[in-house]
């Protein structure tokens, strides 16, 4: 249940784990639909979650399967899993929201929910594309991480995690959010990695917009930048900003504009 402050609700839904945000407040109509990176969880957007909900937005954000809380899946099955996958958890957290909802994806969930946006039209009003993984057409030079497609990609060290996934983040809390990153399916990072993810842009029938940072080295700004394009979306370049987008200084920023391209985009 929620309190009237406005508490989270933890629950899960046919094996995925959710996290429910509601406003104490008559919401505004447009809810939103949250979906995590690689090696990341649901967790990623608790600051998010709790900002969209002072500004009167119901939300829900989802842990992949094999992440948080959600339904483990045998060994075999995980390591040939694709990001495209993912369309089945987010289509499980899009049927709780109460209207449809925009669809809010970063990095390797940025990929997923541009596949779901592709495939379920119908479905969400929006979708916003944080520091998104590209699909095959607007590959770029690859990136070279080491990938063993029979083990489960690791987290890397302390160091190269922060400069990767939350470089903006204070340093007194590295720790803590290093600590609640988990390995990841090989074929997905590969597919990350490489750009070999097949996704029909052309049947996005939504408003998209995009947020990246220029600094990012895991989803350069000329590849995302050619991916808003060819997808028509608006295009936010944030200067100095990396990957991690949720935990540098400009997240309340990103979430204000955010809320104000709803506003302007989306039938409410």
């Amino acid at each position: 249940m929620y309190t009237e402050e406005g508490i989270p609700r933890h629950h899960v839904v046919d094996g995925v784990a959710l996290t429910e945000f509601r406003p104490s407040t008559e919401p505004l109509r447009t809810p939103l639909v949250f979906v995590h990176g690689g090696l990341h969880g649901r967790w990623q957007w608790d600051s998010t979650q709790r900002w969209f909900a002072e500004a009167g937005r119901s939300s829900v954000a989802l842990d992949w399967f094999s992440h948080g809380d959600s339904r483990q899946l045998d060994a075999s099955e995980w390591l040939t899993r694709s990001i495209l996958d993912v369309r089945e958890e987010i289509d499980t957290a899009v049927a709780q929201s109460a209207s449809r909802p925009v669809l809010i994806g970063h990095s390797m969930g940025g990929l997923a929910s541009l596949a779901y946006a592709a495939t379920h039209p119908s479905q969400i009003a929006g979708l916003v594309l944080l520091a998104p993984v590209a699909p095959e057409a607007f590959a770029g030079a690859p990136v070279e991480l080491p990938i063993d497609s029979n083990k489960p990609w690791p987290p890397p060290p302390l160091d190269v995690a922060a400069h990767l996934f939350f470089q903006g983040a204070p340093s007194a809390e590295h720790e803590t959010i290093y600590a609640r990153l988990q390995p990841e399916s090989p074929t997905a990072v590969w597919e990350a990695t490489r750009w070999t993810a097949l996704v029909n842009v052309d049947a996005i029938t939504v408003p998209v917009l995009v947020i990246t940072g220029d600094s990012d080295e895991l989803t350069p700004v000329d590849i995302v930048s050619s991916l808003a394009r060819g997808i028509d979306a608006e295009l936010v370049v944030l200067p100095g900003v990396s990957h991690g987008l949720s935990f540098d200084p400009s997240w309340n920023e990103q979430c204000a504009r955010i809320h104000s391209w709803i506003s302007r985009a989306v039938s409410e």
